[in-house]
C-alpha cells in the first residue's frame, strides 16, 4: 500500500510540473476580425466514437470569451467567429505539446485589408511557429493593422 501511495504522489508531482501550451490568434488591429474554421469532417466524425459538429463548435467556443460565434455550417463543418480587438483568442491547447491542428482542415482570418488562408496542417504549423526550439507557453499568430501577420 505504501508503494502505491508513493507512486501516486510521485506521479502527481511530475504531472504538476507540466506547462500548458496555448495556441492563439492575437488581433492587434483595433477592430474585430473574422476567423473561419473548416473542420476536418472525417476526424470529427471518427473522434471518440463520433461527435456532431455542433458539439465540437460549442466546446471550442467555451474555451475563450474573445471568440464570438457568428455562424455555424453543420453541413460543411465550418464555424465562423469574431475575435475582439486587441485580444487573443485560444484555438487549441494542451500540456507540454505543440499545436497539431488535429480537427482543422482549413483556417481563414479576415482582417480589414487582408485575408490569411492556411489550407494545410503544415501551413498552420509554420504560421504559428510550432517547430520553434522553445515550445513553452504560447503559439501566437499576431494580426496587425496592415493585414500582415507574424508568430511569436
Amino acid at each position: 500500500m505504501k508503494k502505491l501511495i508513493l507512486g501516486l504522489l510521485l506521479s502527481a508531482i511530475l504531472i504538476s510540473c507540466d506547462y500548458f501550451n496555448d495556441t492563439r490568434i492575437c488581433n492587434q488591429t483595433g477592430k474585430e476580425i473574422v476567423f473561419k474554421i473548416t473542420f476536418d469532417s472525417e476526424v470529427v466524425k471518427n473522434w471518440s466514437g463520433g461527435m456532431l459538429v455542433e458539439n465540437v463548435t460549442q466546446t471550442f467556443n467555451n474555451w475563450d470569451e474573445n471568440l464570438i460565434p457568428i455562424e455555424v455550417d453543420t453541413v460543411g463543418y465550418i464555424s465562423t467567429y469574431l475575435i475582439k480587438p486587441n485580444n487573443c483568442a485560444s484555438i487549441e491547447g494542451g500540456n507540454n505539446r505543440r499545436p497539431n491542428f488535429h480537427f482543422y482542415k482549413e483556417l481563414e482570418i479576415v482582417a480589414d485589408t487582408d485575408t490569411i488562408r492556411l489550407r494545410t496542417k503544415e501551413e498552420m504549423k509554420r504560421a504559428f511557429d510550432a517547430d520553434r526550439e522553445n515550445p513553452e507557453y504560447y503559439f501566437d499568430l499576431l494580426i496587425y493593422n496592415s493585414g500582415k501577420s507574424s508568430s511569436r
